[in-house]
C-alpha cells in the first residue's frame, strides 16, 4: 500500500483528534498541529503503529504561523494528500446585540480568517503538484443559522462559501475542496448544555441522538479518499437529519 500523508490543523481534541485516528486507521502518516492542547492523547494513537506523526505548534490567529507550517511541511514530508481544518470556537449563547467586539474578532479570526489563510497556503501547495483534497469542518449553523450564535453562524457560513469558491478556482488543477457540517456532536463544545437542553436537542434530531466525533471523522475520511474523487464544492451535513434546534 502506498502510504499517504494528511495535515490536520487543530488535532489535539474532539473532532480533530478523531480525524487523526481515522487517517491512521486508513494507513496515513499525519502532520498534526496543536496550540494549547496536550499532545499525549495524540501521540498515544501512534504507539506501536507504522504511521508517522509530525507535529507543529500553530496559532491559527497568526497568519505567519500558518505560512511557517507549510514551509515546514515542504521540508519534512515528500508529499501531502489532504488538509483538514478543524479549529472552531464559540462563546456562551447570547443575542448579537450583547456580543462585544473582542468576542467577534476572536471567533472570526479562528473560525474564518484562519481557514482562509490555511486554505490559501494549502491551495498553493496542491496547485503546484496538481493533486490534493482540502476539507473544512464547518457547522449546520453555517447553513441554517443559529439563534444567539450569530457570529459563530456567520463564521461557519463564510467557511462554506470559501470552500465553494476555492473548489471552482482549483478544480482544473485536480484539487478538491469540500466541507463537513456537523450538527450537535458530543464534544467539549456541547458539554456546556445541561440535561434538559441535551434532551431538547435529541428530540429535535430525527435520528434521536447526539452525534459522535467518529461520525464526523468518517465523513472526512470519505472526502479524503479516492471514493470521492468526483466530489468538490460540496457540504456534507453530519447532523442526524436536524435542520434547526
Amino acid at each position: 500500500m502506498i502510504r499517504k500523508t494528511a495535515l490536520v490543523v487543530g488535532a489535539t481534541s474532539g473532532i480533530g483528534l478523531e480525524v487523526v485516528k481515522k487517517f491512521v486507521n486508513n494507513g496515513y502518516d499525519v502532520f498534526a498541529t496543536y496550540n494549547k492542547g496536550d499532545l499525549c492523547d495524540l501521540e498515544d494513537i501512534f504507539v506501536g503503529l507504522d504511521s508517522k506523526l509530525y507535529t507543529c505548534k500553530v496559532d491559527v490567529k497568526n497568519a505567519q504561523d500558518i505560512k511557517n507550517l507549510f514551509k515546514k511541511i515542504e521540508k519534512d514530508v515528500d508529499f501531502l494528500d489532504c488538509v483538514v481544518y478543524c479549529p472552531g470556537i464559540s462563546y456562551d449563547e447570547k443575542m448579537l446585540i450583547d456580543v462585544d467586539d473582542e468576542e467577534i474578532e476572536e471567533i472570526l479570526n479562528v473560525n474564518l480568517k484562519g481557514a482562509i489563510i490555511a486554505g490559501r497556503e494549502a491551495m498553493r501547495f496542491f496547485v503546484k503538484r496538481k493533486h490534493g483534497s482540502i476539507i473544512f469542518i464547518s457547522s449546520i449553523y453555517g447553513i441554517y443559522g443559529g439563534a444567539c450564535e450569530s457570529v459563530y453562524s456567520a463564521s461557519k457560513g463564510g467557511m462554506i462559501a470559501l470552500s465553494k469558491a476555492m473548489a471552482q478556482e482549483c478544480g482544473a488543477f485536480n484539487v478538491r475542496v469540500n466541507c463537513v457540517a456537523p450538527g450537535f456532536i458530543d464534544t467539549k463544545m456541547t458539554a456546556k448544555f445541561n440535561e434538559e437542553e441535551r434532551e431538547r436537542i435529541i428530540e429535535s434530531t430525527p435520528l434521536k441522538r447526539l452525534g459522535r466525533v467518529d461520525d464526523v471523522a468518517n465523513a472526512v475520511g470519505f472526502l479524503a479518499s479516492e471514493e470521492s474523487s468526483f466530489i468538490t464544492g460540496q457540504v456534507i451535513e453530519v447532523a442526524g437529519g436536524a435542520v434547526k434546534f
